[in-house]
């Protein structure tokens, strides 16, 4: 029961964080913002010139900054309500133990994944989903 609820509620914490993520930020700008970047790793890639290299890494930079910009609002936002979450998952999850198991005894996960380690697993998962879904970028 532990990790069907901890699957449920993962999922729950992803679509409400990625469907903020969505609404808090300039979508069109983010995908036109990517799409530099391909292009200008296309050109570094090709560019045997050190200088040019250097120039295009620079706007490669900028870029990187930019979308900084965009994604800061989200993460404002929803930065006090995960820490919430998490501690209430504490709360709920620490008397529990493993959620998975794996049978082999792993150096530092030993034979399963914990509360903490489960719901990153499960958040990977539901995050690529989600986008994939709602269209993130």
């Amino acid at each position: 029961m532990p990790l069907l609820s901890i699957i449920l509620f993962t999922a729950i914490v992803v679509l409400f964080t990625t469907y903020a993520y969505k609404l808090l930020t300039k979508q069109e700008e983010i995908k036109k913002l990517k799409e530099r970047v391909k292009e200008l790793q296309a050109k570094m890639k090709e560019e045997k010139d050190q200088a040019k290299v250097m120039e295009l890494n620079k706007e490669m930079l900028s870029l990187s900054g930019e979308q900084m910009k965009h994604t800061m609002k989200p993460m404002i936002v929803t930065f006090i309500p995960m820490i919430l979450i998490l501690a209430a998952l504490r709360s709920l999850y620490s008397s529990v133990g493993d959620i998975i198991y794996w049978g082999a005894d792993i150096p530092l996960f030993h034979t399963g994944a914990g509360w903490f380690l489960s719901y990153i697993i499960f958040s990977i998962i539901f995050s690529m989903i989600f986008r994939k879904i709602l269209k993130v970028h």
